[in-house]
């Protein structure tokens, strides 16, 4: 058996780790409820012709920002303050009833959002540039809200959010593929994707921080409730 300090240290690397996987847990589920209530809105509506994303844009979406963001939320600083707040239940699962009907949600939203895009872009711009717009806007979408996953009490706004080098490499990987898939020839020809100028990208950032507006309310609320939980045992000691 080891000393305190040792058995002390392996629950703190233990807790830390749990941490991790619940922050990649979080992000997948809720970029898998974004593919499936898009693709399935998209079909049932016949948005797009039914086709929101060409097969190599799905692939393209699916392995450079769920797969690279993935990881940086996997290997990155744990939150600050993290062994300091209250433990949870031991019997909790990582999805909880109502952390399952927050990812739906946000789900939800990111269908909401690119398929908005889509069809208003479908009707200015043609479907090569709304089917760009898209892949963009759902990329975008996934990017604020892995940001949002890396602490679920804090706000994104923190300084704390970047500090971690391996997040902040994954993030600024991921941007430069992004833009790389809209204005590299080798890729607008293989994923059929085209040129977006700076009016369209805003459309697209100002639909995808949709979430960042939706995950932050929510911070707030959860966070006062836990305050408002804790204060009569902080009055009673």
């Amino acid at each position: 058996m080891g000393t305190g300090t040792e058995v002390t240290r392996e629950a703190a690397v233990m807790i830390l780790t749990d941490d991790n996987l619940a922050r990649y847990i979080r992000y997948q589920v809720s970029g898998l409820f974004g593919y499936i209530i898009t693709f399935l809105s998209a079909s049932i509506f016949n948005i797009a012709g039914g086709e929101p994303l060409l097969p190599l844009q799905t692939l393209w979406v699916s392995f450079t920002t769920l797969s690279i963001q993935a990881i940086g939320l996997g290997y990155s600083k744990p939150a600050a303050g993290l062994m300091d707040r209250p433990p949870l239940p031991p019997g909790r699962p990582i999805l909880t009833r109502g952390l399952v009907c927050w990812l739906a949600f946000t789900g939800l939203l990111t269908a909401t959002g690119t398929l908005g895009v889509i069809s208003w872009a479908d009707h200015a711009h043609g479907l090569a540039i709304a089917r760009t717009m898209d892949m963009v806007t759902f990329a975008l979408f996934s990017l604020f809200f892995s940001i949002e996953c890396k602490d679920e009490m804090d706000s994104a706004f923190s300084l704390d959010t970047f500090s971690g080098k391996t997040f902040l490499i994954t993030t600024s990987a991921w941007f430069i593929l992004l833009v790389l898939s809209t204005v590299l020839g080798i890729f607008q020809n293989v994923m059929g994707t085209t040129r977006l100028d700076v009016p369209q990208w805003l459309i697209c950032t100002a639909a995808a921080l949709s979430i960042v507006a939706a995950a932050e309310i929510r911070k707030s609320r959860t966070t006062a409730a836990r305050h408002h939980a804790i204060q009569p045992v902080s009055l009673i000691g």
